[in-house]
């Protein structure tokens, strides 16, 4: 990169180093030209950095010793704040391995099942919630390791699943459209506070609250500040979401009670086990065993060969 004296430049990259000691601190970036720069950095912009996440920095060059040039970090934006849905997607190829759909596809499907909520109540809270969070969902990942522990995990494992809920309903019309489909897109919303990001580790919060009852204590302040907090339909939304893994011993508060509560659990459970089925059979050969399988109570499965 050629740099001239006090000029400002801004580049969009991928942090791969964070470096400190008693008197200095520099990350190193990977740029979306695929060139490797070194920042330097205040002490007090450290916080604002995350391993492995992308941002949109400005940095002026100026001189060093010995009238060598270098960049001082003058401003750190993360990217999905100030770069458009298609220029997203252009980092997220450039830097990750994404889900195997594209971003723009996974919001504009995720977005179709929200416009076809009618539901005034469910309509207004999910809608709230999905904003709120909406550049973080299509990057997260939705595990650190189990399931879709992938940048776009999240958003993926949600639109797999409203996917699932038409042929259910069609086949068992006493159950609530609305009620799946907000109780899907924010069953797993949480997780974008429960873990750190696109290197997954947990937060505080997440490891003495977690997701289930994260969720449901969002789901219940937005219907307070809507005056709806005694609504049935909140009700039953908040119980979807506290019970979503079914059992006690795999963390739910409650076991599922509704009808839509059940079903939100098995769409769950059937997409984050076989998904990764898939993924293992992907890289066994046929006539062959699967290594042992985290989600499938470390079984093995057989991938066989009948066409």
């Amino acid at each position: 990169m050629e740099l001239s004296v006090n000029q400002t430049y801004t580049v969009v990259a991928k942090v791969e180093s964070i470096n400190q000691g008693v008197h200095f601190c520099n990350t190193t970036v990977l740029t979306t030209e695929g060139e490797h720069i070194n920042l330097k950095l205040d002490f007090d912009q450290l916080p604002f950095l995350g391993m492995g996440k992308v941002y949109q920095f400005k940095a002026l060059a100026i001189v060093k010793i010995e009238d060598e040039l270098v960049l001082k970090c003058i401003g750190i934006t993360p990217a999905e704040d100030i770069l458009s849905d298609e220029e997203m997607a252009v980092v997220l190829d450039r830097f990750y391995v994404y889900a195997p759909i594209p971003m723009l596809e996974i919001k504009k499907g995720i977005e179709g099942y929200l416009s076809r909520i009618q539901n005034t109540i469910l309509k207004q809270i999910t809608t709230i919630i999905y904003k709120k969070n909406e550049k973080p969902f299509y990057l997260h990942p939705a595990a650190t390791k189990f399931h879709h522990a992938y940048v776009g995990g999240l958003s993926h494992h949600t639109l797999t699943m409203l996917k699932l809920i038409d042929p259910f309903i069609e086949i068992y019309p006493y159950l609530n459209q609305d009620l799946l489909y907000a109780g899907t897109i924010l069953h797993d919303m949480s997780k974008i506070s429960e873990i750190s990001g696109v290197d997954g580790e947990y937060t505080k919060e997440g490891h003495l609250i977690g997701h289930l009852v994260m969720q449901t204590i969002e789901i219940d302040s937005v219907a307070k500040d809507l005056g709806v907090q005694k609504s049935e339909e909140v009700l039953m939304l908040k119980h979807m979401i506290i019970s979503h893994h079914g059992q006690f011993n795999f963390g739910s508060p409650k076991k599922p009670q509704t009808g839509e509560a059940l079903l939100l659990w098995f769409i769950d459970t059937i997409d984050s086990k076989f998904t990764v089925l898939g993924e293992t059979f992907d890289e066994t050969a046929e006539g062959s065993f699967t290594q042992m399988i985290s989600v499938m109570d470390k079984m093995k499965f057989y991938k066989h060969n009948v066409k």
